[in-house]
C-alpha cells in the first residue's frame, strides 16, 4: 500500500527536520559545526527510519490483505516489502557498528600513538554515532507513543 509507504517516508521527513534542525540550530548558535554535523545525521537517519517503517507497515498491510483475500500476489509483495524492509534495517546496524568500531579503534590507536588528531577523529566519530543513535531511536519512541497503560486516573 503505497499510502502507508509515503507516509512513513513523510513522518520521517518531519521528523528529521524538526529534530536534526533544532540540533542544528544549537550548533548554529553555539557556534559548532560538530552538534550542526550532528543535526545533518539525526535528520537523514530519521528519514531512513520513517521510509523503512512505511515500507514494513505497507507489506505487513499488503501480506494481511492478500491472506484474507486470497490473492496470493499482494501477499507475496507485502512479504517481499517486509523482507526489504528487515534488510535495510540490519544493513543499516552493521553499518552503524562498522563505523562505532572504526571510531573507536581510531581512539584506541590515537592513545597508543600519542597521536591527538587521530584520537579526536576518532572520538568524534564516536560522539556523532552515539548522538545520532540516542536521538533516532528517541523520536521513534516519541512516534510510537507513551508507554505504559491508561493515562485515564491521571
Amino acid at each position: 500500500m503505497t499510502f502507508l509507504k509515503n507516509l512513513g517516508q513523510l513522518t520521517g521527513q518531519v521528523t528529521g527536520r524538526v529534530v536534526g534542525g533544532s540540533v542544528r540550530v544549537v550548533g548554529e548558535l553555539a557556534g559548532s559545526g560538530f552538534v550542526k554535523e550532528i543535526g545533518d545525521s539525526v535528520e537523514r537517519a530519521s528519514v531512513k527510519v520513517g521510509t523503512t517503517a512505511g515500507e514494513f507497515a505497507s507489506g505487513a498491510y499488503d501480506a494481511a490483505a492478500g491472506t484474507i483475500s486470497g490473492d496470493k500476489g499482494r501477499q507475496q509483495i507485502g512479504m517481499d516489502d517486509m523482507g526489504h524492509a528487515a534488510r535495510d534495517t540490519a544493513n543499516g546496524v552493521v553499518n552503524s557498528a562498522k563505523y562505532a568500531y572504526s571510531s573507536g579503534k581510531q581512539v584506541v590507536e590515537g592513545i597508543q600513538e600519542d597521536d591527538r588528531a587521530k584520537l579526536r577523529s576518532g572520538a568524534k566519530g564516536v560522539v556523532l554515532a552515539a548522538a545520532a543513535a540516542a536521538l533516532v531511536f528517541g523520536v521513534a519512541d516519541i512516534a510510537d507513543g507513551p508507554d505504559g497503560g491508561d493515562l485515564g486516573d491521571v
